[in-house]
């Protein structure tokens, strides 16, 4: 867990820092490939993006130990250390209702990850389990493009945002599936296994997507969106396609049900906050 609050900490930092540079790119400039012309002039985008490495290569070691049901919400966490950081960066301070959302978040997590009972379930790199939920996936994420591609201003970064949010989702069941066929084969083995090629294709897209959002519109239209639906989309996959487990007794789903509404709920908010 310590882990994932560690990648969740790099993330915060990548994002302050990226999306302070693309958000700032000209409409002129922000068509096609030349946003991402103009966001590789850029130092801070390219210590944003490093800070993007770190935090991926933190949330594979910990997927490496925990199941993808633990690890996707602790992420979650992510908002909670970019409030102070993006309060810092534009010069202001931390208004009370964002401490009490911060709140809400850690107290939720807490309850999901002391109710919960997760555990890996059996992971292999068959291709089976994951028609389905490609299919399903795949058919959200035209739907989002088309949103994104033919939308204008606000549309048009929730429906990057959102799509942002649901490759980087997929990503992380993936990640758990390259890093265990990497234990079980090596180096050299993983080179001849899909999950190696569309983690490369995912985050090149899900990169590419989510800075297309920051420059699209309003931040407050994209954020929320992309860090709702990475925890969600996650858990789902993790479940569906690798077995992954969470169980609880009683009335302990109740209280994971909320656990998690109420995270969902915090995210959004400071998500919002950030975005300011």
């Amino acid at each position: 867990m310590a882990v994932a609050l560690g990648a969740a900490l790099c993330f915060a930092g990548s994002f302050v820092a990226q999306q302070h540079v693309a958000g700032r790119v000209s409409p002129e400039k922000g068509k096609g490939l030349r946003l991402f012309a103009e966001l590789a002039r850029s130092p801070m985008w390219w210590a944003g993006a490093c800070g993007d490495g770190l935090g991926f290569g933190l949330q594979a070691l910990a997927l490496a130990f925990g199941s993808v049901v633990l690890v996707q919400p602790v992420l979650v966490t992510a908002m909670v250390f970019a409030l102070p950081l993006a309060a810092r960066w534009n010069g202001r301070r931390i208004a009370r209702s964002e401490i009490v959302w911060a709140g809400v978040v850690v107290v939720a997590l807490a309850v999901f990850t002391v109710v919960g009972d997760t555990g890996k379930g059996s992971v292999d790199d068959a291709v089976r389990p994951w028609i389905i939920p490609a299919i399903v996936f795949g058919l959200i994420g035209l739907g989002l493009f088309l949103l994104g591609l033919f939308g204008r201003g606000t549309l048009k970064a929730l429906g990057f945002g959102a799509l942002a949010g649901v490759v980087y989702g997929i990503i992380a069941p993936v990640t758990e599936l390259v890093v265990v066929h990497l234990d079980h084969v090596g180096l050299v083995g993983l080179f001849g296994s899909w999950p190696l090629y569309v983690l490369v294709v995912l985050l090149l897209a899900g990169t590419a997507w989510q800075q297309t959002a920051f420059h699209a519109g309003e931040l407050g239209a994209s954020l929320p969106a992309t860090q709702v639906l990475e925890p969600v989309v996650g858990v789902i996959l993790g479940i569906w396609a690798l077995n992954a487990r969470l169980h609880t007794h009683g009335w302990g789903w109740v209280a994971l049900g909320a656990s998690a509404a109420a995270m969902v709920v915090g995210t959004v908010a400071l998500a919002r906050r950030a975005a300011r």
